[in-house]
């Protein structure tokens, strides 16, 4: 296990509404808890992006849920007070309280984003360190790269004044085109730790782009090939 750290990345939490088009960004409760509950059992530890600038121990896991939605406050973030386990949730800062205004309406209903009082709420637990998505949760990297440099740094300064929250990692959405020369312009200079749209297994190693393994079947080949 000595070179292995798997990043999970999460959308929606809960049963995709009828006639949905976007089914993949769903992941039931149930077997969210499922899948805690498997790596609970097999000694894993949850770290944050906090904790990759220290000694990780034998057996590390991320968690990273992706667009601050209702169901993160409402299914995810009793089963971490539960097991008392740690995640990162991305937002996007001027969504709170509202909905996800990036999605079109006519692929499923928007959702109901959590609000600043619950991101207060979840942060102070010390269960959930939060990073950014941008101002809007509009891919930045379909931004020209000095302007969604900008945009990413405003929503820092935002979580920061308004919010009294340190930002802990820059995310890039799960399952979008990548753009590997954009990436880097636009985060040089953040000193954040960046998860990214990008599939593939990370060392565990100190690095600047983590990427994401999906939950499902392949995953759980990964973890147990690695235990």
């Amino acid at each position: 296990m000595s070179d292995f750290l798997p990043v999970l990345a999460y959308q929606k939490i809960g049963k995709a509404p009828q006639k949905s088009h976007l089914k993949k960004e769903w992941t039931s409760a149930g077997q969210l808890a499922k899948t805690l509950t498997y790596l609970i059992k097999r000694g894993y530890t949850f770290i944050t992006p906090l904790d990759l600038q220290k000694e990780l121990p034998k057996k590390p896991i991320l968690l990273a849920f992706f667009g601050g939605y209702q169901s993160f406050y409402t299914d995810v973030f009793p089963l971490l007070q539960a097991h008392q386990i740690g995640s990162t949730l991305f937002v996007a800062v001027e969504t709170l309280g509202t909905y996800n205004r990036w999605q079109d309406p006519h692929q499923e209903p928007w959702q109901n984003i959590i609000t600043p009082k619950q991101l207060t709420q979840m942060f102070k637990s010390g269960r959930v360190q939060i990073g950014t998505l941008g101002l809007d949760g509009h891919n930045v990297l379909e931004e020209e790269p000095t302007w969604a440099q900008q945009n990413v740094k405003e929503s820092i300064y935002r979580l920061k004044k308004l919010h009294k929250i340190d930002t802990c990692a820059m995310g890039f959405w799960p399952n979008t085109p990548w753009d590997e020369n954009h990436a880097q312009h636009l985060t040089r200079g953040l000193n954040l730790p960046v998860i990214t749209s990008q599939k593939g297994l990370n060392p565990r190693t100190e690095k600047h782009f983590l990427r994401v393994l999906n939950p499902g079947l392949l995953t759980r080949f990964w973890l147990w090939k690695n235990k």
